[in-house]
Order: C-alpha cells, then structure tokens, then sequence
C-alpha cells in the first residue's frame, strides 16, 4: 500500500514558508465561524462545512480547476477525521500528523474513521484565515502536491478554532483519500 503524509510542521518550522502568512493572534471574526455552506458529498447529495472549512475547500477546488483537474468532493468519514483531529489538536495544545502521544499516524487516524484507504494525505496547518492558509499550502512543495495529485478525489476539511499555545487561532487539518 502506498500511503502519502506530507508535513507542514517541518516547513513551518524550517522557515521554508514565507515569513507573514503564519499569523497567530488575530482573532478569527465570529460571523466567519457561524456561516457556512453545503459542497458535494461523495457519491452525491450535499454535506455542510463550517464557513472556515467551504472556503478551504472552494479554494482547492479553484486551485484544480485553474490546471484541468477534477473536482474534489467531501467523504463524510474524512471530514469527520480531520474536524476531529483539527478539535484535538487545539484542545490538547499540540501540533502534528500523529495523535498526541504518538500512538496514531494520520493514515491509521483516518482509517479508525472508516475511511478504508488504498492511499491516503494530510495537510495541516494554523493560520488566521483559510486564504492564508491555503496560500501557505501552495508555497510548500509537499503540500501543493498534495492539492494537485490527481489521484486524490476525496477530501475531508476540518477548521476548528481555538486558544493554541496561549493564541487564539484555527487549525487546519485536509485529509486527502483514494478508495482502496
């Protein structure tokens, strides 16, 4: 099986990212958390992302879209993984692909949400807007190529917005998934 997990934490880190789109402390406007919409389930039908989350994945598909790719939709069992890892992450005051404490990678995460996998992604992040986030995405090779794999069809968004390391802040998980 292959699997792909590509880390924002080391480009963030490393200085790889342009220095001013990591912008913690700005608050996120409340009316960007109490809007939202619904985008296209997998299999058909609609799903409801937070507004944080729509226009995460409007911007992806717009990235898609601009190079002749198809679509993303959302995966009901990828969203619920990456909400729930975006929640724990700030809930538990920590950053990574892997659970806090170690003992779940990403891939072994979105399987647990019965997303049965034959390859799999994430993409995460914090930042004060999905805009800028996303724009950090495309500036990291390992993340834009996640965005741009064409075998990537489904997709799971989580923006979840909290106090992070003494900063108020959203964190962003993207669970990319092909269907084993």
């Amino acid at each position: 099986m292959k699997r792909t997990v590509v880390t924002v934490f080391c480009a963030l880190l490393s200085g790889i990212v342009a220095p001013g789109i990591l912008t913690m402390g700005a608050p996120v406007p409340v009316a960007q958390a109490a809007v939202g919409g619904y985008v296209n389930k997998c299999g058909g039908g609609k799903i409801f992302l937070n507004a944080s989350e729509k226009r995460t994945f409007t911007l992806h598909n717009a990235a898609r879209r601009d190079r002749n790719l198809k679509l993303f939709c959302v995966h009901p069992a990828l969203q619920k993984a990456a909400r729930a890892h975006s929640k724990d992450m700030i809930e538990r005051d920590y950053f990574s692909h892997d659970t806090k404490g170690g003992n779940e990678d990403a891939c072994e995460r979105i399987r647990r949400y019965g997303y049965s996998w034959r390859e799999c992604g994430e993409n995460i992040g914090y930042n004060s807007t999905p805009d800028r986030m996303f724009d950090a995405w495309m500036s990291s090779s390992g993340h834009r190529a996640n965005i741009l794999n064409g075998r990537f069809r489904e997709v799971g968004i989580g923006a979840y917005t909290g106090d992070y390391s003494g900063y108020q802040t959203t964190m962003y998980t993207v669970d990319f998934g092909v269907r084993g």
